[in-house]
């Protein structure tokens, strides 16, 4: 839901009017069938109860738009350094560079096209039966990169069960600002099903997490990562055609006002 209202906000800025109304946001939530009317409605209550958006400047009179904070939008920028910074670690490319010196002009072409390539994608859009059980709640993305970064590093990739460092629900979920219930609920789903577990007793030896849950956060992860720099290259393409056009503008009026004989 945050990607479709940031789209719409990036689309009304290129159309010299940013900002998005509650109306327009349910409308554009409706035929995606990301969530009932209502749960859409609570949602956009929610972030303007806490400051994720604000009412749009409206030279003193009132207004039904609101735009993403500032801090929203700083979230934004070092989300996408993130990821392409991964990206950069596997080819050496120097996306990040490029974000940095352009940050708002790429975030207004970029952040609409990952939008419609992460919606359009049928597995993110139904991940897997383990992924799902995290994806489902809230902050379980947070309590999944966590288990997946307290892997063993000598952790074989076809190794059935990977030895994590974690050994504490109530540690765990006290790093996350998470509840323990909320967040021994999940890991129990997850046991549940055989994707992670107890290497000795539970709460008092390491968890581990299973190859085929191990597989699953991977390709979930390349996915999103190849929409990334899909959007990132169309958008740095894009503005190089935009600026060599402008710069052979007056050359190519003249070229045709003067054809060569």
């Amino acid at each position: 839901m945050s990607h479709v209202a940031l789209a719409r906000h990036f689309w009304g800025v290129r159309a010299g009017r940013p900002g998005l109304s509650r109306r327009e946001l349910l409308e554009d939530l409706q035929p995606l069938g990301l969530a009932s009317r209502n749960t859409a409605a609570a949602f956009f209550s929610e972030v303007l109860h806490y400051g994720i958006i604000q009412p749009a400047p409206a030279a003193g009179r009132a207004t039904d738009l609101f735009v993403p904070a500032p801090a929203t939008l700083s979230a934004l920028t070092e989300w996408f350094a993130l990821h392409l910074g991964a990206l950069d670690r596997l080819d050496d490319g120097d996306r990040v560079a490029h974000l940095r010196q352009r940050e708002e002009a790429l975030l207004i072409e970029m952040q609409p096209r990952v939008a419609a390539a992460l919606l359009g994608n049928r597995t993110i859009r139904t991940p897997p039966p383990t992924y799902a059980i995290f994806a489902s709640i809230d902050d379980g993305g947070s309590l999944m990169d966590r288990l997946i970064c307290g892997l063993d590093a000598e952790a074989a990739p076809h190794q059935e069960q990977a030895l994590t460092n974690v050994t504490s629900v109530s540690a765990l979920a006290r790093k996350l600002n998470l509840s323990r219930t909320h967040a021994g609920r999940t890991l129990a789903a997850a046991v549940a099903v055989g994707a992670l577990g107890w290497s000795g007793a539970p709460g008092h030896s390491r968890l581990w997490l299973s190859r085929a849950f191990r597989a699953e956060y991977a390709q979930m992860q390349a996915m999103k990562l190849a929409i990334l720099d899909d959007a990132f290259e169309a958008t740095v393409s894009r503005s190089a055609s935009a600026l060599a056009a402008e710069m052979l503008g007056p050359k190519a009026e003249e070229t045709r006002a003067n054809p060569p004989h």
